[in-house]
């Protein structure tokens, strides 16, 4: 089982793509490094690299009829067209979109961009699609291409709004930062925000940033509930899975299976992002603020927050500095 995926290592790259437009010009060199699972197509995720948008360029202004969609615009500068506005998005920030949000995209430089998506019917992972893609990368923009068939094509493209409005990026709701939190809580040794709730995710999941300094430490329970998924973007993080050990640093991705107990300890300090989200991270974050504050003598109790983390999924039964 491989759980740790550099992102700069080719070999964790399935199925190479160039996207072209109907013109020949290459606009994105797409890796896919996680193929998507189950009814609701989770924890999968594509490494790309988005060309300079050409002057003059179609904006392929377009939305999805299902999915969301999480990109990490790590490289380079963009403008996104969404919602009637038109903001910058700065290296750093998540780029988070929702199903009938149309929007289009101007690349100022080569953009590195990792997406984590999920009820996206584009990115159903059948053989026939992928030896589709493999074989004939064109296929959209062929004319005997059927349009209806929906895991294949799932959004429409849209007439380009002439009115949009430039706001900055703190403005537009589809651009999320660890600057601006929705919400942010302090344990010992870190602090978690949350960036897109669970409510923005059809129920399914919650997107989190873990701010951690040197020596936060969490082991899961023996028979963790939930599948992780964490992509780490600052510092160093020992990770154990089952008697595995593993460094994870900047730009690598950590998948962990569901049942399989895990720990991990901040060797320097880290940033590391909760791409899977399927904890109650906030619900549990919010109940422990309150019974700290409100009952102090209830939350001395070790059974308290335990109890809590196992209502809210939270497979984690220590988090802190050791």
């Amino acid at each position: 089982m491989q759980y740790l995926f550099d992102l700069n290592d080719p070999k964790n790259f399935i199925n190479p793509l160039e996207l072209k437009g109907p013109d020949g010009y290459i606009g994105e060199h797409q890796h896919t490094v996680l193929m998507p699972e189950g009814d609701r197509r989770h924890f999968c995720m594509t490494d790309s690299i988005m060309h300079t948008t050409r002057p003059g360029s179609d904006l392929h202004f377009h939305e999805h009829i299902m999915g969301y969609e999480i990109f990490f615009v790590d490289s380079g500068g963009m403008d996104i067209y969404i919602n009637k506005q038109k903001a910058y998005i700065k290296p750093g920030s998540v780029l988070f979109m929702q199903p009938y949000q149309a929007h289009g995209m101007d690349f100022h430089a080569d953009v590195k961009y990792r997406g984590f998506f999920h009820d996206l019917p584009y990115a159903e992972g059948g053989e026939g699609s992928r030896l589709l893609r493999q074989n004939n990368p064109d296929f959209m923009n062929d004319p005997e291409f059927p349009k209806e068939i929906a895991p294949l094509n799932d959004h429409y493209l849209r007439e380009l709004i002439h009115d949009f409005k430039e706001v900055p990026p703190e403005e537009c709701g589809a651009i999320r930062h660890r600057e601006r939190p929705m919400a942010q809580y302090e344990l010992p040794g870190a602090v978690f925000k949350m960036l897109a709730g669970r409510w923005e995710n059809g129920g399914l999941c919650e997107l989190w940033c873990f701010e951690m300094k040197k020596g936060f430490y969490a082991e899961s329970y023996k028979y963790p509930v939930n599948q992780d998924l964490y992509y780490v973007t600052e510092g160093e993080i020992k990770f154990k899975v089952y008697d595995e050990e593993f460094i994870a640093k900047e730009e690598h991705l950590v998948k962990i299976p569901q049942y399989a107990p895990r720990s991990f300890e901040v060797l320097s300090d880290a940033v590391m992002y909760d791409v899977g989200g399927l904890p109650r991270w906030d619900a549990y974050l919010q109940d422990r603020e309150s019974v700290l504050a409100l009952d102090p003598e209830r939350a001395a109790k070790p059974e308290t927050l335990d109890g809590l983390r196992k209502k809210f999924g939270i497979h984690y039964k220590e988090l802190g500095v050791r």
